[in-house]
């Protein structure tokens, strides 16, 4: 087992409050300062993963496993203790920044309150600390934007205000779910230095989920694949963008436009509706699965430095598990 890090997450199962079960097993561990990129097709799991984490209202129930923040299991924190944690200690970054932004009270007030609700401050303060993250975000006229309601604001602007808020406490770990796909490609530049930054100045440890092959490789250390609710692959960035070994990874980064004008490959068929916990999600859609690929149980395969598959078929030398 990797040594335990600020956050570890160790064989979570979580599954939706009708019954279905969305995530299976997972582990992960991020270190101080450590940016680990969680990528996969829409629906394997992402996303749930980082609702799972905070244990956000009404999104999962945990079934199983565990969420260790600085070693202690945040997972049976009552909801009055979790609270504290959220925010100061683990930030989050919604994908729609409605998750975190109330449409209709000025900026400057959910500001100051978010802030007031972790540390003293002045309303004075809270303004000066938002308008110096607003400028660094690259939005202008900080001051009309404190007073405006989100719902005066376009979606891109509402997106950098939300990470700005999520940025504000500096947090030990902060969830970052597609913080950049309402961006344009600019500005999407700017929220990726302002992450690094955050990163560099005060060792904030970065689970962030995107679709961005791009952002992936100028800002993770780590890779972890996700597909049909469990990681896949996991390894250095290098390492898997570079020697993928799970035929799915492979398939993955084969479907990304190239700059050399290679055309990309899709991967066919669908992706499955639900999590398997026998055999391997992923061999209806792969060209080497064989019978047993779907009964058998997936064991990691090490590679080197960390870098670990469920799977390695296809490969010269390869072997699926």
């Amino acid at each position: 087992m990797e040594h335990r890090g600020l956050l570890d997450i160790e064989n979570l199962s979580v599954r939706y409050p009708e019954g279905e079960t969305v995530l299976h097993d997972v582990s992960l561990h991020i270190h101080s300062g450590q940016i680990v990129c969680v990528i996969g097709e829409s629906g394997c799991g992402k996303s749930t993963l980082l609702n799972a984490i905070l244990r956000m209202p009404g999104r999962v129930d945990i079934t199983g496993g565990s969420v260790l923040y600085k070693g202690d299991d945040i997972i049976s924190y009552p909801p009055e203790k979790l609270r504290k944690i959220r925010g100061a200690g683990i930030g989050m970054v919604f994908q729609e920044p409605g998750a975190s932004l109330d449409p209709i009270r000025k900026i400057g007030v959910q500001f100051y309150e978010t802030l007031r609700a972790h540390e003293k401050t002045s309303r004075r303060k809270a303004n000066s600390k938002a308008r110096e993250l607003f400028r660094r975000l690259n939005l202008p006229d900080g001051e009309r934007i404190l007073n405006s309601c989100p719902v005066q604001l376009s979606g891109g602007m509402n997106q950098r205000v939300a990470i700005a808020l999520a940025m504000a406490l500096h947090p030990d770990v902060l969830l970052a779910d597609e913080p950049t796909s309402a961006l344009d490609v600019t500005v999407q530049a700017q929220i990726v230095d302002e992450l690094l930054r955050l990163r560099d100045e005060f060792g904030t440890a970065i689970l962030l989920v995107t679709h961005n092959i791009g952002v992936v490789a100028k800002m993770a250390d780590k890779i972890a694949v996700m597909y049909g609710g469990e990681v896949v692959e996991f390894g250095l960035r290098k390492s898997v963008l570079e020697s993928p070994m799970h035929p799915y990874t492979r398939a993955l980064i084969s479907a990304i436009p190239r700059l050399d004008g290679t055309a990309p490959i899709g991967i066919a068929g669908q992706k499955p509706e639900r999590v398997s916990k026998v055999g391997c999600a992923f061999a209806p859609r792969c060209k080497y699965a064989n019978e047993q690929c779907a009964t058998r149980k997936m064991k990691q395969i090490p590679i080197k430095d960390g870098h670990w598959t469920l799977c390695a078929a296809g490969l010269k030398g390869g072997e699926s598990n």
